[in-house]
């Protein structure tokens, strides 16, 4: 393995073999969705809100997802199944272009296409693929623009066209309205020019930043829509990183490299850690180089990142892509398939487990509980959504009134129509989230409101409404020992804060 190797745009003949499988475990995983009567999570059902009024910016994310749904929904309706609807498409998309990366990259190796291949199946196997495939997130979009993105990179390096560079561009503007993790591409990409000699020359090339330029053409609608509103999307970002407390927080670390295992794969996982502790027989071949900066570059900013402050497990799963190929080209060249075969196996295991554990309990007698039951925290919202649309039918001149980020956007979701005009109390008046942004009652005062809240107490709403009547109390159980429970209150006259 010497250098990266020039691709083309011609379909590969191998890809007819790869397609039927992305397919198949694309329909495993609407079938799983369907079996499941999978709930909206909150996150889920905080972008279809956002999908109402597209726009190029929202409070914690770009619009990407946004727009997702709104293309969805518009096609297939706004059932679960419709808001999600992109999800079972970019994955395949990213495990396809993964294909074409490892061809680009490795062509003219005998074991080139073998492992196209088998890098595609791992990474539509991996315990995020599976997860990340039946719910619509930000990391869907991302991974599928990051992995163009290594692919007309790739090319540029090789060929050094204007045309990689600035489709490379467009890519990771793409990926940057996406989610604004994309920016680590930057950093990556600098790692890997100054440790490729033969490459260091581009530092000093325009065609990289003309690539640059591309991709903040692209972003900068959002950073226009960020300027103003304060620039609320990278403060959410600062917020939730939490460095203004940063100090050394091993337990933190040690979370989130060990859920790393469970992103990845467990011997996904630790092949990729043995090709890490040896950095010198990565940098012997630039195109090991290559995907090495792009996996491990982020990854290690992550894990830092988690021992100063915190990092989600989720965060640095864009660094799987890359890390996907350098972990099977690395096993496929030497000829270590047991390897991948285990990998794979555990993999789909953890995935059946995921998608059937309803199943399985009942087989094993495993009863579900808030505890043993890992789709607990989405489950009851509908119902909940039930209640709440019949308070509403019940008082027609009344609109929802909610207080807290997660409930309110599942009751958007699930009381809609009803929950049309919907308002959002912030008596803190801290801007914590886009509702609070852009739906705050005081922005609507006048009218009836029902307010659905679990801890707010009749003589504090006093303060805030002139006219306050408890209508009921709403309980809807999910488990055995796990209820959702909110009050529900009839408002007048808002007063201000």
């Amino acid at each position: 393995m010497s250098s990266l190797a020039r691709g083309g745009w011609r379909l590969p003949a191998g890809i007819a073999g790869l397609l039927p499988i992305l397919a198949g475990l694309t329909a495993w995983r609407l079938l799983a969705v369907w079996h499941l009567d999978l709930e909206l999570y909150a996150d889920e059902a905080q972008y279809w809100s956002w999908s109402l009024t597209p726009d190029w910016g929202y409070y914690s994310k770009p619009p990407m997802v946004a727009w997702l749904i709104a293309l969805t929904t518009g096609i297939f309706g706004d059932a679960e199944l419709g808001v999600r609807a992109a999800t079972f498409l970019v994955w395949p998309l990213t495990a396809l272009g993964l294909y074409l990366l490892a061809r680009r990259l490795f062509e003219g190796e005998p074991w080139a296409e073998r492992a196209a291949f088998w890098s595609a199946v791992a990474f539509a196997c991996l315990p995020m693929t599976f997860l990340g495939g039946v719910l619509i997130t930000t990391d869907g979009p991302l991974l599928m623009f990051w992995t163009l993105t290594l692919y007309f990179l790739a090319g540029a390096l090789a060929c050094n066209r204007w045309r990689d560079w600035l489709l490379a561009g467009a890519t990771a503007g793409l990926g940057l309205l996406s989610k604004y993790s994309m920016v680590f591409l930057a950093p990556a990409f600098l790692v890997y020019l100054l440790t490729t000699p033969e490459h260091r020359r581009l530092l000093v090339s325009a065609k990289p930043y003309a690539a640059a330029g591309v991709a903040l053409a692209i972003l900068s609608p959002n950073l226009l829509w960020n300027a103003r509103h304060e620039f609320v999307s990278f403060q959410h970002t600062a917020e939730i990183s939490q460095l203004d407390r940063a100090g050394l927080n091993p337990d933190a670390f040690l979370a989130f490299a060990g859920a790393q295992f469970g992103v990845f794969g467990p011997v996904m996982a630790l092949g990729l850690l043995l090709l890490a502790l040896r950095p010198k027989a990565l940098l012997v071949d630039r195109r090991l180089a290559f995907l090495a900066a792009f996996s491990l570059v982020p990854l290690a900013a992550f894990l830092g990142l988690s021992l100063l402050s915190r990092a989600l497990a989720n965060w640095a799963a864009f660094a799987y892509t890359a890390g996907t190929l350098l972990v099977v080209v690395t096993w496929i060249a030497r000829d270590r398939y047991r390897w991948l075969a285990w990998a794979l196996g555990l993999n789909v295991a953890l995935g059946g487990v995921l998608y059937h554990y309803h199943d399985l309990a009942r087989a094993f007698d495993i009863e579900l509980t808030r505890k043993t039951d890992p789709y607990a925290r989405i489950t009851g919202y509908r119902a909940l959504g039930r209640e709440v649309q019949r308070l509403l039918a019940a008082h027609p001149e009344a609109r929802l009134l909610g207080d807290d980020r997660k409930s309110f956007a599942s009751l958007l979701y699930y009381a809609r129509p009803l929950s049309r005009e919907a308002a959002y109390l912030n008596p803190s008046r801290n801007i914590g989230d886009h509702f609070a942004l852009t739906a705050d009652v005081a922005l609507r005062p006048a009218g009836s409101y029902i307010l659905v809240s679990k801890d707010r107490e009749g003589e504090e709403l006093k303060r805030w409404f002139t006219e306050v009547q408890a209508l009921e109390h709403i309980h809807v159980r999910t488990h055995r020992d796990h209820a959702l429970d909110y009050e529900a209150w009839l408002v007048r006259g808002f007063r201000g804060y």
